[in-house]
């Protein structure tokens, strides 16, 4: 049978455009991988805190439907009685392309600076789609939970961070953690792991708008899931069951991101709904998109980092202080 003859003509149109974005795609992902593999020795080794870094690289893994990922573990070395904050990175790549050693010169920055960085892996569109990468990053999660019991950590400072289309994972599954409407439309389980904040660099936060990623990406991104209405409600991100679920959210961009108006965005929707947030925006043309999370060496790249973590701090001290409250009476 020829391709789409029991269809109809906006049927057969919309089936040979998704054919051709993933051709466009499978191109696209090639070429990064080659890229990769021609850069690794341009990338600096510097760092810019003082703790050396212990690296335990691809710790192999299964989801939970037994697909084969991997995991890396940054350690900063200090002295075993110290306990080490957590921070768990998710890669950008417009959930068509990347891998977990796209950040590694980001996860070594956040090490020297003394916190245990856990960089996780998840399957790439078109071979899936953004609620099976929900999925794998909760599996990857639950995995870094258990592999805590290994390090002397402080369960108080446990934090997420994404760039660009990783910065959409985190956001979605860090909302999960308390939403159960929002579970049940993707249809997956969200992961045990609980966050002091979410820090979003570049974040490609929106994929449901009448744009260029909206408009060409959204049928790859959303898979069999664009047919149901009840996900459809939840590929908006100001969607209350998102917003209100969130942890305190810490977002960065530049005036050279193409996709800043995005954060911009959301940071407003979050201040509109309360949500503790803090934006920090970098009028450099110069500051391509995701600049901190790929390129974490450069002068304004270390200074949002540096914003990041006293944010971060700052709320996970906000946090302990609102828990001893909370305690009951001894009396």
């Amino acid at each position: 049978m020829l391709f789409g003859r029991d269809k109809s003509p906006d049927e057969r149109c919309a089936e040979w455009r998704r054919r051709i974005i993933r051709i466009l795609l499978s191109e696209m992902q090639a070429s990064a991988k080659s890229h990769q593999l021609e850069s690794v020795f341009d990338i600096p080794q510097e760092v810019s805190g003082s703790y050396e870094i212990e690296e335990i690289l691809n710790i192999p893994y299964m989801n939970r439907h037994e697909v084969a990922l991997g995991m890396d573990i940054y350690k900063p070395v200090m002295p075993e009685t110290a306990e080490m904050p957590v921070i768990v990175t998710l890669y950008g790549g417009g959930l068509v392309q990347g891998d977990r050693k796209s950040s590694r010169p980001y996860a070594r920055e956040l090490a020297s600076r003394g916190y245990l960085v856990f960089a996780i892996e998840y399957r790439l569109v078109p071979k899936v789609n953004c609620t099976e990468q929900f999925d794998d990053v909760c599996a990857g999660l639950d995995l870094v939970g258990r592999k805590l019991i290994d390090f002397n950590v402080d369960f108080s400072r446990l934090f997420l961070t994404g760039s660009s289309a990783g910065a959409f994972l985190a956001l979605y599954v860090a909302a999960m953690k308390k939403s159960e409407k929002l579970q049940k439309a993707i249809g997956h389980k969200a992961s045990r792991f609980k966050f002091k904040a979410v820090g979003l660099d570049c974040g490609m936060l929106y994929t449901n708008k009448q744009d260029p990623v909206g408009l060409l990406l959204a049928d790859l991104f959303y898979g069999e899931k664009r047919d149901d209405p009840e996900f459809l409600r939840y590929t908006d991100p100001e969607n209350p069951e998102i917003i209100d679920n969130l942890p305190p959210v810490f977002l960065n961009t530049s005036r050279g991101d193409f996709i800043n108006k995005y954060t911009l965005t959301y940071h407003k929707a979050l201040k509109k709904a309360g949500k503790p947030s803090k934006l920090v925006y970098y009028g450099d043309k110069g500051l391509f998109h995701a600049f901190v999370g790929s390129f974490p060496w450069l002068d304004k790249s270390r200074d949002a980092i540096d914003k990041m973590l006293a944010w971060f701090e700052e709320q996970a001290d906000i946090a302990r202080e609102r828990s001893w409250e909370e305690k009951p009476s001894d009396k």
